[in-house]
């Protein structure tokens, strides 16, 4: 699949798609440039990097399943709640589960558990994507 996201963030670095959601891996790593200044002598990684972890796992499985010519954008953040930090040498692992909207599935509800290597949950997202169409004829 290629790369559909702004250069430099790449918040997934595995994606398993599966019937009732997905699951994406992030791995932390020390040098990444973003852990420089987030905090000087105690990087840690982004709390907004995880929503876009759920984020981009969420829409590479709904692209997947829907097909061709289908985009998704992120409609609303419901709600984040952080729990434990991400450091570098951790391993994010995001189990999202994915519900489409009854009312004609343009709307798709992600509810996400994040959780450290150790066992650890460092979060809890909850976001809507909307599915439109049709790829914009400039994309």
């Amino acid at each position: 699949m290629s790369r559909s996201f702004a250069v430099p963030l790449d918040a997934v670095d595995e994606v398993q798609v599966h019937a009732d959601g997905v699951t994406a891996v992030k791995r932390i790593v020390a040098d990444d440039p973003y852990l420089v200044g987030h905090y000087p002598g105690f990087p840690i990684y982004p709390g907004v990097f995880t929503v876009e972890t759920v984020h981009q796992a969420a829409r590479r499985a709904v692209e997947a399943g829907r097909g061709p010519g289908v985009r998704v954008e992120l409609a609303a953040v419901r709600s984040v709640r952080f729990r434990a930090p991400l450091l570098p040498g951790d391993v994010l692992t995001a189990a999202c589960r994915l519900r489409e909207d009854p009312d004609g599935g343009q709307r798709v509800r992600v509810d996400a558990d994040c959780r450290r290597h150790d066992g650890e949950v460092t979060a809890k997202v909850s976001l809507e994507l909307l599915v439109l169409s049709q790829e914009p004829a400039d994309a």
